[in-house]
């Protein structure tokens, strides 16, 4: 069994897991089910409004009708998803309801795995995932006890796995459960890098991780302990072993998921950056636009407030357009921002008329995705 590196930043032994095969290339939806667990991981990456809330997120896309997810599919040209939480098990009928809509929707090819700490794992609920058409199952397990529900799971013909964070500091723990699972059958095991979050700081602090260096979440020892893990694997064990990086996360499988869905979302005044973002130009007014509070106070804008500001809006770009005549299709209204949008060589070349006119022309590169998370943002 050798150790090999990939080209994703990562190292495996053997072939990579079908559901990792497709993530790497950033063809995976990543569908958070429900942000509702009864495990209480103290690593949890989950942020505050996602964890133990009965929330569903598509990617970045706060769902709140199923078409949305078939919508965000679509937009990203998936080819699977990974059902997360959470754990999906908690809210059974859901889950099963999505496996169903996306296999029918896209067809029987379109993978699915789904990860769960499989306290819940009962060979019915299995058995419902199963003939829903679920093709690959990953358990967390972070409590011992519940070990022995990981072979209920062998009682049905799709991929198994584990995924488990590589913790600094418990090399026999993580070895004992290595050891049980290959004892049992199961097809692979996930390593995953250790990562610090926004709403695990506080827990990784009193267990004394820092980040491994200036430049990255990733918990120092974590690497170490992993190669270290892959080594063991090698000599005493037949799993198929990926250890998954930090830098794989951020820098390829989420990069290559912006690149996808930047091809399908982009308009023509956009400019596309290598990384799959988008640069604009964008038409604010004084009354909303991008300070502190902008997104909280979007968020809580009254529908009146809001059909009063987009009514004004539609009237500036029938001004803009008549005035500069700007083409049809390089200017439209954003609903959602309460903005204008144009590419960022019309608003440079008519700044200071904008500002005349008591507008906030600006050059904004953000993420091609639903919620449009933008990473600079530069007022002219």
């Amino acid at each position: 069994m050798k150790i090999r590196d990939t080209s994703y930043h990562s190292i495996r032994i053997g072939r990579l897991p079908n559901g990792c095969r497709l993530c790497v290339k950033g063809s995976k939806l990543v569908l958070l089910v429900t942000g509702l667990c009864t495990s209480r991981c103290w690593y949890c990456p989950l942020s505050d409004v996602k964890r133990n809330r009965n929330v569903t997120v598509a990617n970045e896309w706060w769902i709140s009708e199923d078409k949305d997810i078939i919508e965000e599919a679509k937009l990203c040209n998936s080819l699977g998803a990974g059902f997360t939480g959470g754990d999906p098990l908690i809210v059974l009928d859901r889950t099963v309801r999505y496996i169903k809509m996306l296999k029918k929707e896209f067809g029987k090819d379109f993978h699915i795995h789904l990860y769960t700490p499989g306290n819940l794992a009962t060979k019915e609920r299995l058995k419902k995932l199963y003939d829903a058409g679920l093709d690959e199952i990953r358990f967390h397990c972070p409590e011992k006890k519940y070990w022995r529900m990981i072979k209920n799971a062998l009682e049905f013909d799709w991929d198994i796995g584990c995924e488990i964070p590589v913790i600094p500091g418990k090399k026999k723990e993580i070895i004992e459960f290595i050891d049980y699972i290959d004892s049992i059958g199961v097809d692979f095991l996930n390593l995953n890098e250790l990562e610090i979050s926004e709403t695990n700081v506080g827990e990784m602090r009193k267990r004394g991780f820092v980040p491994k260096n200036d430049i990255s979440y990733a918990v120092k020892g974590s690497d170490k302990l992993a190669k270290e893990l892959l080594k063991y694997c090698s000599k005493n064990n037949s799993l198929r072993v990926h250890y998954c990086t930090v830098k794989l996360k951020d820098g390829i499988q989420l990069a290559n998921r912006l690149k996808r869905r930047a091809k399908n979302v982009s308009r023509d005044y956009d400019i596309v950056t290598k990384e799959g973002l988008l640069i604009r130009g964008a038409i604010y007014l004084w009354d909303i636009y991008p300070t502190f509070g902008y997104n909280k106070k979007l968020k809580g804008m009254k529908n009146r407030e809001k059909t009063v500001i987009l009514s004004k809006l539609k009237k500036i770009i029938k001004t803009i357009k008549d005035k500069f005549d700007i083409p049809e299709e390089l200017i439209e209204l954003d609903e959602r921002k309460l903005r204008i949008l144009t590419g960022g060589w019309i608003v440079k070349e008519i700044a200071d008329d904008l500002k005349l006119m008591g507008l906030k022309p600006a050059i904004v590169e953000e993420y091609p995705t639903w919620d449009g998370l933008c990473v600079d943002l530069e007022f002219l």
